[in-house]
């Protein structure tokens, strides 16, 4: 069964970030040729020289819709893009917290998949990753704000998939419970930090869902 990367593009969103950087490492690693994008590029020589980087705004339409057009339809589009609030009282929610957590996390997805699908639907095939949240699928633990907003990112996955269902593309997510990175590090000093996933083996769950090989997969959410 073909399962590499030869000769495939792979457009990674949030390329810049911990998990972002250590999923593009992944997909050059197995042989994609890879194209990061994010805000804000990388620091020269902190990231792989044989990833291209783009910047870009994911919550402008118009650059997005640039950035796909300036290049041949991606194999896949993987998005790492999102940010996270700390729990707080719902008798205390931030209006401002709220509609910054889903314009970061729901937003940004939506707008990716819109061009995703867009380029995509004239190759007809590709593939599409999201990351969602295990605090999408939990009532307890977990601020409203994050919470609800990766809950929006899976219910994204799911309509998606039912879209795209007999073709040859397919959308699917990764759900991280934690994630060992200098952020939660910093945001949990006192966690057993050594038992946290690390980037390279969640990087792995990405890899899999946009491979070749993954073709009937469609609409998952994979723990991690």
């Amino acid at each position: 069964m073909e399962d590499g990367f030869q000769g495939r593009a792979v457009l990674v969103f949030g390329a810049s970030g911990a998990l972002g950087s250590g999923v593009a490492t992944a997909f050059a690693a197995a042989g994609a040729t890879v194209t990061g994008a994010d805000k804000v590029r990388p620091a020269a020589g902190s990231a792989p020289g044989t990833i291209r980087y783009e910047s870009v705004n994911v919550l402008d339409d118009a650059a997005l819709r640039a950035l796909f057009d300036a290049h041949p339809s991606p194999w896949a589009v993987v998005n790492t893009v999102g940010g996270f609030a700390p729990r707080r009282p719902l008798a205390e929610l931030d209006h401002g917290e709220l509609k910054g957590q889903l314009e970061l996390n729901l937003v940004t997805a939506a707008l990716i998949t819109k061009h995703a699908l867009r380029v995509m639907r004239s190759s007809g095939e590709g593939r599409i990753v999201h990351t969602a949240s295990r605090a999408g699928t939990v009532s307890a633990g977990s601020g409203f704000a994050y919470s609800v907003s990766k809950l929006g990112v899976l219910h994204l996955v799911s309509m998606a998939a039912d879209e795209v269902r007999g073709t040859g593309i397919t959308v699917n997510c990764v759900v991280p419970s934690i994630i060992d990175t200098p952020a939660n590090r910093a945001a949990m000093p006192n966690a057993n930090h050594d038992a946290w996933p690390k980037v390279p083996d969640v990087a792995r769950g990405y890899v899999y869902l946009a491979s070749p090989a993954a073709g009937l997969v469609n609409g998952a959410a994979i723990p991690v």
